[in-house]
């Protein structure tokens, strides 16, 4: 009879998440937390200090508020605060210690044309996250009458990040200058 070390890999207990970073079962376990995983959604907290920018989930409570984004003209908003944070530092999912952005649910927008959003993701200032190349970015178009996006979720790609160092920051560019984009965040949540 086999030992336990020379059985083969499918009949061995394995850590996931909890194991070994990059290994085989951890690898397989994101794969599969990603596609089977519990979603909330957020709207905007009062406090956007840099602490807590999650409001309650949009399951509890009242309706909630959303984010919003300020653009430039062609450009990201420039201005002090044109960025929605989306996640602060003390925001939590449980007691879970990694999340990724999922989707975006846009809910308004002061115009029709095409915006392009980039998500922004470090753990330090949005400029040096930038500067870095810690972000993702995708086009959309906020009018539903030309097949666009308002009122429907936009998937997101971006890496996990760890809750408690990494902080999430959204802006919108646009060709109208003061533009704004308001939306809600969908994230995942994972043990390790």
């Amino acid at each position: 009879m086999k030992t336990s070390t020379e059985q083969k890999i499918d009949n061995q207990a394995v850590l996931g998440l909890l194991g070994t970073t990059n290994s085989l079962a951890y690898r397989v376990h994101e794969i599969e937390k990603h596609f089977h995983n519990t979603e909330r959604w957020f709207g905007k907290s009062a406090d956007q200090s840099g602490v807590n920018s999650w409001a309650t989930s949009v399951s509890t409570g009242g309706m909630p508020t959303s984010f919003r984004a300020i653009s430039g003209s062609n450009a990201f908003g420039g201005d002090a605060n044109d960025e929605a944070l989306v996640w602060g530092l003390y925001d939590t999912m449980g007691t879970d210690v990694k999340l990724d952005l999922h989707e975006i649910f846009v809910t308004a927008s002061s115009v029709t044309s095409l915006w392009i959003i980039r998500i922004v993701y470090g753990s330090g200032t949005m400029a040096d996250a930038i500067t870095a190349g810690q972000y993702t970015d995708f086009p959309l178009i906020a009018d539903a009458a030309v097949g666009g996006s308002i009122d429907v979720i936009v998937p997101v790609l971006m890496p996990r990040i760890t809750i408690g160092t990494h902080k999430v920051w959204i802006q919108g560019k646009n060709a109208t200058n003061n533009a704004t984009i308001d939306f809600l965040v969908g994230g995942h949540s994972y043990a390790g």
